[in-house]
């Protein structure tokens, strides 16, 4: 007689499936074997599974064999969408965590960590803070693993978790991008459309960031052969980057997304570097990288065609050779990336600056005006105030996390920084257990009490 132990997952008894149910220490049960194409496991943790372009690309991502498990997190309930996920009948494991004392045990043993995470608004005062509380926990839970960004606007959003990771002393500029591929998925569709082609034999890189303003697709280094007159060039750049207002006027609301195509262009991201790490050959990417400055003059971050390797992001395959009109599109579109990135490399949010305040602080009622320019170089109090808004709305949302902002050590000045009026007051004794989120202690408190039955 065998005691039997049913854990969640999926198991074959005997041929049949069992769903829900798996049995554990007897003899008459075969056994899917786990096997990998990684030494230690292809695991991809998806951070905002539960949103709109989060649920369609684990379901895209559940379908790669390439994966031996995907991670569910988001701060709402994923079980759901887990255990639908995992009536899938593909060999990649799924499991699911909710809430955010749950996230470092999402991004255990992650080998890839995709961001999709996304507030109401795409803004970089709503996904700052979403993107720091991440990037904190991947910088102590998984500091090694491959960093995919698709929250919007990326290009300040890569930069941002960049100088996080800089600050924790973890940061590897080969193993972070940010998505772009949507806008190349838009690209080889509009001139696959135009040539009367098959999508899948175009190829058009697309060059810059990943907004209208910062995007320049280069339709001269498509690999599809074909001649265009001027006009029509000027045709087809302007749908490809017309693709989201499209999206949004079909939808009938402004504030919407195109979560399923982006999904597709996430997730094919994202095997494209499975494969790269897994040591396939000649895989090549448009991503927004840390390119040190050598693509584009004065331009940290910027997106081009990359080669992935087993080591992340092996190799810049730099800016291809551009026609006037792309090359003016070029020059206009520098300067937004520019400030982008500079707004991001402003915001410093680095652990145990000084004393701070709980997350029974009230922030303002008024919101600080962003300034417009953030690449100069001289003290500004319009800058100061703006980031240190920002700074107040993740100490109030998130207590558990030490974040304060100064300015940066090229910048830095210790009258200045003192007399700044974003100094709040200092935490009294009424606040001493705001510092722990509520879910966590009652999530103490239940261990304790199963380690110990007899205390209650």
């Amino acid at each position: 007689m065998h005691t039997f132990r049913a854990v969640s997952g999926i198991w074959r008894l005997r041929g049949l499936q069992i769903w829900g149910t798996k049995f554990k220490s007897y003899p008459e049960i075969s056994a899917v074997k786990h096997y990998s194409t990684c030494p230690a496991g292809m695991k991809v943790t998806i951070c905002g599974a539960a949103g709109k372009t989060g649920q369609p690309l684990a379901l895209l991502l559940k379908q790669c064999p390439l994966l031996d498990e995907i991670a569910l997190y988001d701060v709402c309930a994923t079980c759901g969408y887990g255990m639908e996920l995992s009536h899938v009948d593909t060999k990649c494991k799924v499991s699911s965590f909710s809430g955010r004392h749950m996230l470092c045990d999402a991004l255990k043993d992650a080998k890839v960590v995709v961001i999709v995470a996304r507030n109401c608004y795409d803004t970089f005062e709503y996904s700052a803070p979403i993107i720091t509380e991440i990037a904190l926990q991947i910088c102590n839970t998984c500091p090694s693993a491959f960093t995919i960004i698709a929250t919007e606007p990326v290009e300040s959003m890569v930069p941002l978790l960049g100088e996080i990771q800089r600050l924790r002393s973890v940061y590897n500029p080969r193993k972070l991008l940010g998505c772009v591929e949507l806008n190349c998925v838009r690209a080889n569709t509009v001139l696959a459309d135009f040539l009367r082609a098959p999508p899948e034999s175009v190829r058009v890189p697309v060059i810059g960031g990943a907004t209208p303003n910062t995007m320049v697709p280069v339709l001269s280094a498509a690999v599809h052969p074909c001649i265009m007159t001027q006009e029509q060039i000027e045709c087809v750049t302007s749908c490809i980057m017309s693709g989201n207002e499209a999206v949004c006027a079909a939808k009938g609301c402004c504030a919407e997304t195109a979560c399923l195509a982006g999904a597709y262009a996430v997730a094919r991201n994202t095997i494209n570097v499975v494969k790269g790490l897994q040591g396939s050959k000649e895989v090549i990417q448009c991503a927004y990288v840390d390119t040190l400055g050598t693509c584009a003059p004065d331009c940290q971050f910027f997106a081009s065609e990359v080669v992935l390797g087993p080591s992340g992001i092996e190799k810049h395959l730099g800016i291809p050779e551009l026609s006037k009109f792309e090359n003016c599109l070029l020059c206009n579109c520098l300067p937004y990336v520019r400030n982008e990135v500079a707004r991001a490399i402003w915001l410093c949010c680095c652990a145990n600056c000084y004393a701070h305040p709980c997350t029974c602080y009230t922030p303002p009622i008024v919101p600080c005006v962003p300034p417009v320019n953030w690449t100069c170089d001289c003290p500004d109090t319009c800058r100061d105030e703006y980031l240190a808004s920002i700074c107040r709305d993740m100490t109030c949302r998130w207590g558990s996390t030490e974040l304060c902002w100064r300015p940066r050590w090229v910048d830095y000045d210790a009258a200045r920084a003192a007399n700044l009026t974003h100094q709040m007051p200092l935490k009294n004794a009424a606040c001493s257990e705001c510092r722990v989120p509520r879910s966590v202690r009652i999530e103490q408190e239940i261990r304790e009490k199963a380690m110990n039955p007899c205390s209650g």
